[in-house]
């Protein structure tokens, strides 16, 4: 009897650890705010230039960029706040999930240091996935005015 309800404990404590690892509350999704650590810029302009000049897609990055466009939300499917940012002689689409994460209070002029998932286009590319992943995928943030955004 003591070992079928110590199984059932522990099924019970590994449902209620995955709801909370894949259910965010509004307590976490709130910006925190962070010690911001210098970024080697060189090596980051590095790999985003060999990723733009080789077209390649589907590699996590890490970019200090400015915010020079404010687009309209995309709001089919999931909602996805848009910005033009520009890294270096780059320019990017940055599409950040705001169904996942809390919106980022920018404005023209605005600098970021941006982690996500870069996919080439003919444009310059789009940085996503800059969020808590809800997957096996990696983590992405986006750092504004020295608050965290994921």
């Amino acid at each position: 009897m003591k070992k079928s309800s110590n199984k059932i404990l522990s099924i019970i404590a590994l449902i209620v650890s995955a709801y909370f690892a894949n259910n965010y509350t509004q307590e976490e999704q709130k910006p925190e705010n962070i010690q911001i650590t210098t970024q080697n810029k060189t090596s980051n302009s590095k790999q985003l230039e060999l990723l733009i000049q080789n077209r390649q897609s589907d590699k996590v990055i890490t970019v200090d960029a400015k915010v020079i466009n404010i687009l309209a939300d995309d709001n089919k499917g999931d909602r996805h706040q848009r910005l033009i940012l520009k890294s270096g002689k780059y320019t990017l689409l940055l599409a950040h999930n705001i169904d996942l994460a809390p919106r980022v209070p920018v404005k023209k002029g605005d600098v970021l240091q941006v982690r996500g998932e870069y996919e080439w286009n003919e444009k310059g590319g789009v940085i996503h996935w800059t969020h808590r992943s809800t997957s096996k995928h990696p983590n992405g943030w986006i750092i504004h005015n020295n608050k965290k955004y994921h």
